[in-house]
């Protein structure tokens, strides 16, 4: 969870820019968040949900996304798959990137009566399934406490975890989509790696405001922020071009660099 994500596309910029109006520059970046559906690459595109975006990897017929934002979200993300001829009886299964309720809280009636696998890192398999209570992602006491009404209301029911992912894990899909253990924001929460593509999909492990400045996740609503910014250095190493993420847009301005260049600043 970012900032604040209780807007459709989700994102605090999102809210700002809509209280705002304005032209100019903030005309322009309300455009591209709002923008539905987000070509990324080949077989890659992003749609809006409740909350934050949802992203959809398609090779041949079978539909991989990647998190189902707030409860309620499953017509924003139909209405997005069938923008490019998709329907949600194709997608075979659904990462879960953490267990936030901006990212999972409409799983459960996405998933309900279709054939769609659910996976999400072991550590947060227990929430999603019930066993274990949704901690708030507030991490001020007094903020979790009074939001905790409005939490559990975006939070969707249960469902059954088809696949307790570990670190470096390769998902069952036509391209090559393995798992990157980032814990910090949450203690499962995960990113996706696709070398073949050079994309990389970080879940709420990066910010990227304003499509400006990387940025780590927000400390307001990170479990422990410095794991996750020791997390990030894992992926230091990897050829990507391309930065998908939740609440943000695409970046694709040297994106390797910008985040070489976050971990040394924090590295100081």
């Amino acid at each position: 969870m970012g900032d604040t994500h209780f807007a459709a596309g989700g994102g605090p910029e999102e809210v700002m820019l809509e209280l705002e109006g304005g032209g100019g520059y903030a005309s322009r970046v309300k455009a591209v968040l709002f923008r539905n559906p987000v070509p990324i690459k080949d077989g890659v595109f992003q749609v809006r949900a409740l909350g934050a975006r949802v992203t959809v990897l398609v090779d041949g017929g079978d539909v991989l996304l990647v998190d189902a934002g707030l409860r309620g979200s499953s017509g924003v993300i139909a209405r997005g798959l069938g923008a490019f001829g998709l329907s949600v009886g194709q997608v075979r299964r659904v990462v879960v990137t953490h267990a936030h309720p901006d990212h999972s809280g409409g799983l459960s009636e996405l998933v309900a009566g279709r054939e769609i696998a659910v996976a999400v890192h072991r550590l947060e398999a227990d929430i999603l399934e019930g066993r274990a209570p949704a901690p708030s992602p507030l991490q001020n006491a007094l903020l979790a406490t009074m939001a905790r009404p409005i939490l559990s209301r975006l939070m969707g029911g249960p469902v059954a975890i088809d696949d307790h992912l570990e670190d470096g894990d390769t998902l069952p899909f036509g391209t090559e989509v393995r798992v990157i253990h980032l814990p910090g924001h949450t203690p499962g929460s995960i990113g996706l790696y696709l070398p073949e593509r050079r994309l990389l999909i970080p879940g709420d492990a990066l910010q990227y405001k304003l499509g400006w400045r990387l940025s780590p996740p927000a400390p307001g609503v990170t479990q422990r922020p410095r794991e996750a910014m020791r997390s990030l250095e894992r992926l230091l190493d990897l050829d990507f071009d391309t930065i998908c993420f939740s609440h943000f847009p695409p970046m694709r301005d040297e994106p390797r660099k910008a985040l070489r260049t976050l971990v040394q600043r924090h590295a100081a």
